[in-house]
């Protein structure tokens, strides 16, 4: 049962890392299609999670595209 165990939770880290992953990728992929701030993805990730309007904005990009 233990080992059973072990491997459940070996499989839960993987699973969890390839869906952080998949929505880092996803996030990158929203500030790139948002083009009204012209500026680096750093930037435009710090701005996303200080303004909130900002963050809608490349929700709105990256939902019509």
């Amino acid at each position: 049962m233990l080992l059973l165990m072990k491997i459940n939770l070996g499989f839960a880290l993987v699973t969890a890392l390839v869906m952080g992953a998949f929505l880092r990728r996803v996030a990158l992929n929203a500030l790139n299609q948002e083009s009204t701030y012209r500026r680096s993805l750093a930037q435009k990730s710090k701005r996303t999670a200080m303004d909130n309007d900002y963050m809608m904005a490349v929700l709105k990009a990256f939902c019509q595209a």
